[in-house]
């Protein structure tokens, strides 16, 4: 059975005529007829009753019209589903993040933004590490990675950009003798008890800051080391130490804690976009549009480019 018959045998049963339906059909009447027999021996049932004068739909027409109605009505769907698709009005993207990530102002904002553009497109978040992003791309199960350049370069396939940049605080008790301060150098600190994220918990901060404080003359002393960001901050107002975190961080607010700038060059941290190179899905180029906007729109709120 074919679709086109199936269209052939829904003009017959509306216009009841072969010949207007011919008409309709832009086609020759005998080849009409030639294709509505050939549906009536694949389905193995009269359609239609039919002499000179008269066409009719038989008890067996009636129930297959119903049928084939639904059948047209669906691929009309698909047909529509696919183009939207095509234009990036409709499917799945797949996005990948690391946990720091959402604390920045601009991927939370840049989602909901691209939400209200695209209702039809759903995106689906994962929380991963920045190496289990770059895998999951790889093997075609992510469309977009929010994560840390990592340091072995992207595998074949897989293009890494700078995305958004955010500076390095620290977060301190309020009543510290350098609380006082509206920005400090990581040499001021040297006698702190650090705070840190794990250095596996893939955010690639405790390297960075690690690094540093090596080019300040120092060895940070790491009395503890946190995944939670929230955990981190209560340690910091609970005085068991000091943490260098992302300043999009300020929004997690204890009493007894404040955050100051610090002035050390290099001292801020970077979120890379990761796709396949060559993805030509309209809505993951839209998604990417609506991300660098937000990211730069922030960028010149901080007055860093």
């Amino acid at each position: 059975m074919k679709l086109r018959q199936i269209q052939f045998f829904m003009a017959v049963a509306e216009e009841l005529s072969f010949s207007r339906a011919a008409i309709k059909l832009h086609v020759a009447q005998p080849s009409l007829s030639t294709q509505i027999k050939a549906l009536e021996d694949d389905v193995g049932a009269r359609l239609f009753e039919r002499d000179k004068r008269h066409v009719s739909l038989t008890p067996a027409g009636r129930r297959f019209q119903s049928r084939a109605a639904s059948v047209l009505s669906l691929t009309d769907s698909a047909k529509a589903e696919a183009r939207s698709t095509e234009r990036g009005r409709l499917g799945t993207i797949d996005l990948g993040y690391t946990a720091l990530s959402m604390f920045s102002t601009a991927l939370p904002h840049a989602i909901r933004r691209f939400r209200e553009q695209e209702p039809q497109v759903v995106i689906t978040l994962r929380e991963l590490t920045s190496l289990e992003q770059l895998h999951e791309l790889g093997e075609r199960r992510l469309d977009l990675g929010v994560l840390r350049k990592l340091d072995a370069g992207a595998p074949k396939g897989i293009g890494i950009v700078e995305w958004y940049r955010t500076p390095l605080v620290v977060a301190i008790p309020h009543n510290h003798p350098r609380a006082a301060s509206d920005a400090l150098r990581l040499a001021d600190l040297k006698d702190e008890a650090f705070i840190m994220y794990p250095r596996q918990a893939g955010t690639g901060i405790y390297w960075q800051v690690m690094d540093l404080c090596t080019s300040a003359g120092f060895r940070p002393r790491v009395v503890r080391e946190v995944l939670e960001s929230s955990t981190i901050i209560g340690l910091v107002a609970a005085g068991v130490g000091i943490a260098i975190v992302p300043s999009d961080m300020d929004c997690i607010r204890f009493s007894g804690v404040v955050y100051r700038r610090i002035t050390d060059p290099g001292a801020y941290t970077t979120l890379h976009l990761a796709k396949r190179e060559g993805d030509r899905s309209e809505q993951l180029r839209s998604l990417y549009g609506v991300l660098k906007q937000y990211a730069r729109r922030r960028l010149q709120q901080r007055g860093l480019r």
